[in-house]
C-alpha cells in the first residue's frame, strides 16, 4: 500500500517490526508459534490500524481470539516503545490472501508435473 507521506510509512513499518518482536517475545502459548504479521494498514482517518496475520499450522479463529484478547497488551507495549503522542487502536484480521497464493502455487506444480 502507498502511503500519503515518508513519515506515514516509517509509522507503520514501525508498527509492524514492533509487533513481530512482540509476538516472538510475548507469546509462550505454543499453539501460536509460528504466526507472521504480513502487512499492516491503517484505515482512512488513522485512528485504526488492521494488522493482518498468518500462520501455516495455526488455527485461524483460535489465533485471532487470543491475539484480540492480548490487544490491550499489544497497544499499551506501541504506546510505550514508540516516541509519538498517538497510537492508532489495533484490529488483528487473519490473512486469506496466504492461502489463496498457496492453492495457486500448488495448481501451478500440478501443471507442471502432468
Amino acid at each position: 500500500m502507498a502511503y500519503s507521506n515518508p513519515a506515514q510509512s516509517r509509522l507503520y513499518a514501525d508498527i509492524q517490526r514492533l509487533l513481530s518482536t512482540l509476538l516472538v517475545r510475548d507469546i509462550a502459548d505454543p499453539r501460536l508459534q509460528g504466526l507472521a504479521i504480513t502487512r499492516v494498514e491503517p484505515s482512512a482517518g488513522n485512528h485504526l490500524v488492521t494488522v493482518w496475520v498468518h500462520g501455516l499450522d495455526n488455527d485461524a479463529e483460535f489465533c485471532m481470539k487470543q491475539l484480540n484478547k492480548m490487544k490491550p497488551h499489544f497497544e499499551h507495549a506501541l504506546r510505550r516503545g514508540m516516541a509519538r503522542r498517538r497510537i492508532p487502536s489495533l484490529r488483528f484480521r487473519w490473512d486469506e490472501a496466504v492461502d489463496r497464493s498457496e492453492a495457486v502455487l500448488q495448481q501451478l506444480r500440478n501443471l507442471g508435473s502432468s
